[in-house]
């Protein structure tokens, strides 16, 4: 999947007093636009449904911007291009919810459905600096979701974020490596396996999970995102057992109950022709799918044996 931007909604809920201001802000806005689009990024701004109808200052929605002639016309029409290439995020978030079970994000006690749906497709957030909270080039959120037990807990978690072109700047690296390893689809993803994660062993089934990923398909990236943190561990892996601590994201054993009940399911032939449990795993962040992996054949290698729903 492509890099592409959200605008962040929270952004756009506190008027500023005056049009001049607003027109100075959304100016500001397109400028650290045009500065990600000429780093790379993709040329789409993925707004919420009512984007148009929302006031940037009292009585001066988006739209009254989008036609005011005080405004420069290169800059709403380079607006009006970027929010018209791309659903709503609002429509895609809706069709995708059943892949995640994310109940709720927040950021600094707000709701902030834009900025879950910026973590799942592991996008570029951009925001209007209408409060000093904005001009930051990464944001913390609060993030609710189902544990293995069912049980909602609340975590933490930093997203890239830019409001000013020099954030653009300082994520400069982060978005040469996040095009670099775009892949359009799962069969993609498959094919070039070896090049982007040659530290990392595949099983043979998880080749059908992995293709079977289509064009568009969000949790394609968050399958990536996964991989390469597998797959930089494995890099600094040298010596010693496995330490679930050193991975970016939280790796847990099954149950012993879930073992117990459920052991054939958990069981997969490797490259090497034997046949392994797969209890540690990774969740998607957020979502409802499974990454199980073996670290059996110690430092340095890992086996990856499933992809997919939570395993039942």
């Amino acid at each position: 999947m492509d890099l592409e931007m959200v605008l962040n909604e929270l952004s756009l809920q506190t008027p500023v007093s005056d049009q001049q201001t607003a027109r100075q802000l959304m100016s500001n806005l397109i400028g650290t636009i045009r500065k990600a689009t000429a780093s790379g990024v993709k040329r789409v701004l993925r707004t919420s449904e009512d984007i148009n109808t929302i006031e940037l200052a009292p009585g001066y929605p988006v739209a009254r911007w989008r036609n005011d002639k005080e405004v420069n016309r290169e800059e709403r029409s380079f607006f009006r291009t970027l929010t018209s290439k791309a659903p709503f995020w609002t429509d895609v978030a809706e069709e995708i919810k059943n892949d995640f079970d994310l109940s709720q994000v927040w950021h600094q006690g707000k709701e902030a459905r834009g900025l879950g749906f910026a973590v799942i497709i592991d996008a570029l957030v951009v925001s209007l600096i209408s409060e000093t909270c904005w001009d930051c080039s990464r944001l913390d959120l609060e993030m609710r979701r189902l544990d293995e037990n069912e049980d909602l807990i609340d975590e933490r978690l930093e997203i890239v974020h830019a409001s000013r072109s020099n954030h653009v700047q300082e994520h400069a690296e982060w978005i040469k490596n996040r095009i670099r390893t775009a892949v359009l689809d799962g069969s993609e993803l498959w094919n070039r396996r070896k090049e982007l994660f040659p530290n990392l062993e595949f099983c043979e089934n998880v080749g059908k999970q992995i293709q079977s990923l289509s064009i568009g398909n969000p949790m394609l990236r968050q399958v990536v995102k996964r991989l390469f943190e597998l797959e930089d561990y494995s890099k600094s892996w040298t010596s010693g057992s496995f330490n679930p601590n050193n991975l970016k994201s939280k790796a847990t054993p099954e149950s012993e109950s879930r073992l117990q009940k459920l052991r054939n399911k958990f069981t997969f032939v490797c490259p090497d022709g034997n046949e392994r449990i797969f209890s540690l795993h990774v969740r998607m962040t957020p979502g409802a799918w499974r990454l199980h992996f073996s670290v059996d054949l110690g430092p340095g290698k890992i086996i990856i044996g499933y992809i997919g729903s939570k395993i039942l």
